[in-house]
C-alpha cells in the first residue's frame, strides 16, 4: 500500500470515528466500503475489525458510566456462539450476499415499518438472540453496526447509552474477531503500520464525536441516528447489487 493510500484511509478512519461517536453509527459500514479500495479481500474483515476494536473501545472508555449493563450481559452470552458457528461456516460458504439480503430487510422493517407494526424494541433478556446473530454477521459480513443499530430506536434509552452501549457491544464483536481470524490463518503482523496509523486516527475522531454528542439535543441525535441508518442502507443496497 502507498503512502498516499494510506493517508486517505486514515483520513476517512478520522472521520468515519467523529460520525459514530456523534451519531452512534455509520462510521463502521462507510470505513469498510473505503477499505475496499486499497484493502486486499481476504485482509479486508480482519483489519477493518482490529479498527473498529480500537474506535469502539475509546467510545467506551468515554462512555462507561453510560453503558446498559443487563443489555451487555446477554449479548456477550450469545455472542460466542454466533462467531464460533461463522468460523466454521466461512470456510464453506460460497456467497455473502445473503446475510446482507437479510440485514438489508431488517433495517428497512426499522425505518419504514407502518405504525400498526410492532416496533423492534426487544426486551433486554432477547438480546442474547442478538449477540449470536451479530457474532454471525460479524465474521461472515465485518460490519455489525447497522444490524445493532435497528434494536437502539427506542425512546427508553438517553443517547449516551445509546451510544456507549452499542460500542461495547460492536467491541465485543470485533475483540472475538481477532483469535477468530487468527484460527483462520489470517497474520496481522504484516500489516501492523497501517493498524498503528488507523489506531491514532480512530483515536482522534472518536475524541472529536464525543464531545460533540454531549452538545447535541436528544430530538437532533435520534434524527441523525436514523438518517446515519438510511445511510446504511443505501451502501447495503449497492454492495448487494454489486
Amino acid at each position: 500500500m502507498s503512502d498516499l493510500d494510506m493517508g486517505i484511509i486514515a483520513l476517512v478512519a478520522l472521520f468515519t470515528s467523529v460520525l459514530s461517536g456523534v451519531a452512534g453509527m455509520g462510521g463502521g459500514i462507510t470505513l469498510l466500503a473505503a477499505m475496499t479500495f486499497v484493502v486486499p479481500l481476504p485482509a479486508l474483515v480482519p483489519l477493518h475489525g482490529t479498527t473498529q476494536l480500537i474506535s469502539n473501545l475509546s467510545r467506551v472508555l468515554m462512555l462507561l458510566k453510560y453503558i446498559h449493563k443487563k443489555i451487555f450481559f446477554f449479548f456477550c452470552l450469545g455472542l460466542p456462539i454466533g462467531v464460533i458457528v461463522a468460523t466454521q461456516l466461512i470456510v464453506n460458504l460460497s456467497s455473502k450476499t445473503l446475510p446482507l439480503v437479510l440485514l438489508f430487510v431488517l433495517i428497512s422493517y426499522a425505518l419504514f415499518k407502518p405504525k400498526k407494526l410492532p416496533p423492534l424494541k426487544l426486551p433486554f433478556s432477547a438480546f442474547f438472540f442478538v449477540g449470536v446473530i451479530a457474532g454471525l454477521l460479524g465474521i461472515l459480513v465485518g460490519a455489525t453496526g447497522p444490524f445493532l443499530a435497528v434494536f437502539f430506536l427506542r425512546k427508553d434509552l438517553k443517547k449516551e447509552e445509546i451510544v456507549g452501549t452499542k460500542a461495547i457491544l460492536q467491541m465485543s464483536v470485533h475483540f472475538l474477531k481477532i483469535p477468530a481470524y487468527l484460527y483462520l490463518g489470517f497474520n496481522y503482523h504484516d500489516y501492523t503500520i497501517l493498524i498503528l496509523v488507523l489506531a491514532v486516527a480512530s483515536l482522534l475522531g472518536t475524541k472529536l464525536g464525543v464531545h460533540l454528542l454531549y452538545r447535541v439535543k436528544e430530538e437532533v441525535f435520534h434524527l441523525l441516528y436514523r438518517i446515519a441508518l438510511l445511510a446504511a442502507l443505501f451502501r447495503l443496497g449497492y454492495m448487494i447489487v454489486n
